[in-house]
């Protein structure tokens, strides 16, 4: 989706002025649809400081500059679960009418959108639906009232979905005659996080070692050799793709302990509080400890939003925690770093937000039984 943006702009002469203004524009609504999400979530003043850690969040400040996927996903985020939540806070009592049938619709097509950006969010929308389906047992076996997007709505949402990418499954199509709906390079980044030469120099090695680039060049150098003098030869795009799928299934089966170690490696650079090999973090250590400080504040915070909304069980917030869950699994198993959380930093603000006031209240509960617990202590 991305490089049709870019070709927009560029066919208008837009040029790179245009691109920046486009980063801006999206970073900007970004911050405003997780402003409504936390309204619509009945959090007026929480909704304001997720706003704000959105405009501040270091990783999205830094890939505004850049042309990449990172604001783009970020905001089409902030608009799903607007949009996602704007259905789930619904009364389910009111009538199905065209209105909210349209929304529904444009929901899905916003996700579809997603989609188009970056793959993962078809992983979100698979335990997303699952997780609808199995809701209405679990409310009846726990004998509590249901809310959730009947039957009819989840039509609407999937022919949302199905007509926004419907132009890549066709192009597809034509030019590869199969239907693939996601990408032709899934099977690249899932090797290049599990390959012996991955486990020996990073894996194996202390906590924030990288992979060299020299290292990583070889390697890639001697993949094209080995894909090169496979019989029969790996000609097209879907077969390279293939045949490194693969490889990496092989790598994993040969060596699963270093397997597992490498996919706790992941988990662990995907939810960094500090990036890895930063030119400015090492040449600037106070930034650094600024960053690590803001994260170690925000991520403790979602943690204990996740940890509340799941015990609670809100309205309005399954489809946000699903989101997190979703995109964490899927880079337990492909190459991650601290770039790929970008599309989740409105999904964690919120959250964040609503871990901290709660925790909060919670402690304001607290303390006014404690003054009278020690007061009637005194007394006697």
């Amino acid at each position: 989706m991305y490089p049709c943006l870019l070709a927009a702009l560029y066919y208008v002469k837009a040029g790179s002025l245009g691109v920046g203004l486009l980063q801006v524009l999206l970073g900007v609504l970004t911050v405003w649809f997780t402003w409504k999400t936390g309204l619509r979530l009945r959090m007026p003043v929480g909704a304001l400081v997720a706003a704000a850690i959105v405009a501040t969040d270091p990783v999205l400040l830094q890939y505004t500059s850049y042309a990449m996927t990172e604001v783009l996903s970020a905001f089409l985020t902030s608009l799903l679960i607007y949009m996602l939540a704007l259905n789930l806070t619904e009364e389910t009592t009111l009538p199905d009418t065209p209105e909210k049938a349209f929304r529904t619709f444009a929901t899905g097509l916003v996700w579809g959108l997603a989609i188009l950006c970056r793959p993962t969010y078809l992983a979100f929308f698979g335990l997303w639906f699952l997780a609808s389906l199995c809701n209405p047992v679990l409310k009846r076996i726990l004998n509590t009232p249901s809310k959730g997007l009947v039957w009819r709505q989840r039509t609407y949402l999937s022919a949302g979905i199905l007509i926004a990418v419907s132009p890549w499954l066709i192009r597809n199509l034509v030019v590869f005659h199969a239907p693939i709906l996601t990408t032709t390079h899934g099977g690249y980044t899932l090797l290049l996080g599990n390959n012996p030469v991955f486990y020996q120099e990073v894996v194996q090695q202390p906590w924030g070692t990288v992979w060299s680039g020299e290292s990583l060049d070889a390697w890639q150098k001697s993949l094209e050799r080995e894909i090169e003098n496979t019989i029969p030869p790996v000609k097209s795009e879907q077969e390279r793709d293939r045949w490194m799928y693969q490889r990496a299934k092989a790598n994993i089966a040969a060596d699963p302990s270093l397997f597992v170690q490498s996919c706790l490696l992941r988990l662990r650079r995907f939810w960094n509080f500090s990036p890895l090999n930063s030119s400015l973090v090492e040449s600037k250590p106070l930034i650094g400890w600024g960053i690590t400080g803001y994260y170690l504040l925000i991520l403790t915070g979602a943690g204990a939003g996740v940890l509340l909304l799941t015990w609670k069980r809100e309205s309005g917030w399954g489809p946000i925690i699903w989101l997190v869950f979703s995109f964490t699994a899927v880079h337990l198993f492909y190459w991650t770093n601290m770039r790929m959380r970008a599309p989740l930093v409105p999904a964690i603000a919120l959250l964040s937000v609503y871990g901290w006031s709660k925790s909060m209240e919670f402690l304001k509960l607290r303390k006014p039984i404690a003054t009278r617990e020690q007061e009637s202590h005194n007394t006697l």
